[in-house]
């Protein structure tokens, strides 16, 4: 490489440096900026000079007293930016407009799309009537992120499969560059709820997580220090045996053997009525919860005792009753075993919009992590 792609290079990395720096300990001076960094306060100040000129930084006040030197403060700029999280997985779609604190500043939803011509059609229009409607001039948008169900390749851009979205080597990431002026990134759905729960939910600020959702569809979402966990071929987290627990197959099966109890609910109100039922005594139901939440604890304690993670975030239906769910995690506890002392067991945050938000809040991730050497 030469001498001004060299420079290039270490300037973007310095840029990166510092950016992380400020999200992660902002407000903060530049003398400490200097000092957490290794940076020298000459690069520091001309630097934070260009981000501020780029409306990425701002100063917010000075600290300090007496007769000594006061230092300003810097911390990231909300409003210099923004980030978008679409979840393809739900129906009706979900999209949310964060700032660059992370803030959650809009929501809307509109219409699924199925297939690989609806998603070209309708995704890039959908996305850009959201920004117009909100007055946002396109070149603040800083990145854009995709969660759906399904198999990414390694490089996180082409679909390599979505049953739900009838999808099969379909390179959605470049679809949308093509339309849309800007950085896109693709999650699976679970991997994004779980992200979310880690950035600014359940597990917030820490580095490795399990997130288990069981709900329409099951799996598990993995964080290990700060990364989402994909496997070697992109398709780690799959729980297929938790299927039929699931909330359409389980309501489907108590409807076709239960006509009298369970006729004319929806499949949410099916679940949740089998549980209470379940909850106070009645028989086949209670059993049968009982061994539902010994299986999902035994999972869960295995889990536990592999990954050792700070936290297990859990999430879906399995959350909605609060005695279900005290049961289920006194299970899971007791199926950990660990002499260490227990694994927190939380319900997720952010519900619905766990995986938006997760999408969103990937992209916030990639406009602030370190770059380093490649």
């Amino acid at each position: 490489m030469n001498k001004i792609g060299n420079q290039q290079m270490l300037r973007e990395i310095n840029l990166s440096t510092l950016l992380h720096a400020i999200f992660t300990h902002g407000p903060i001076s530049r003398v400490e900026l200097a000092r957490k960094t290794k940076l020298s306060p000459t690069t520091v100040s001309v630097l934070i000079e260009d981000m501020i000129r780029e409306r990425l930084v701002h100063e917010t006040g000075t600290i300090g007293s007496g007769v000594g030197r006061k230092m300003t403060m810097l911390n990231i700029r909300a409003d210099g930016g923004y980030v978008i999280g679409v979840d393809l997985s739900s129906a009706p779609v979900r999209c949310v407009l964060l700032n660059l604190n992370g803030e959650l500043i809009a929501g809307q939803s509109f219409k699924p799309m199925i297939g690989e011509e609806q998603i070209k059609a309708e995704l890039a229009a959908h996305i850009t009537a959201f920004i117009q409607k909100h007055q946002i001039p396109i070149e603040r948008i800083k990145r854009i992120g995709i969660s759906l169900p399904g198999r990414l390749d390694e490089t996180q851009s082409v679909v390599m499969t979505s049953t739900y979205l009838r999808l099969h080597q379909f390179p959605l990431r470049q679809t949308l560059e093509d339309q849309l002026p800007v950085p896109v990134l693709l999650s699976n759905d679970l991997d994004a709820a779980g992200f979310a729960e880690r950035f600014s939910g359940a597990a917030k600020g820490d580095h490795t997580i399990i997130f288990l959702m069981i709900d329409y569809g099951t799996g598990v979402g993995i964080v290990i220090n700060g990364q989402i966990y994909h496997g070697s071929n992109g398709s780690a987290g799959r729980t297929p045996f938790f299927a039929p627990y699931c909330t359409s197959i389980l309501a489907d099966r108590l409807l076709k053997e239960f006509p009298d109890t369970f006729g004319g609910k929806a499949h949410d109100e099916i679940v949740q009525h089998y549980v209470r039922l379940a909850l106070e005594g009645v028989q086949p139901f209670d059993d049968q919860v009982e061994l539902m939440i010994s299986d999902i604890a035994d999972f869960c304690g295995k889990a536990l005792q592999l990954v050792n993670p700070q936290k297990m975030i859990l999430g879906g239906w399995i959350t909605d009753n609060a005695v279900f769910f005290d049961r289920l995690v006194t299970a899971i506890r007791e199926s950990e075993k660990s002499p260490y002392g227990d694994t927190p067991v939380l319900p997720f945050h952010w519900k619905m919009h766990g995986s938006a938000m997760g999408a969103a809040t990937l992209g916030l991730h990639s406009i602030f992590k370190q770059k380093t050497v490649q």
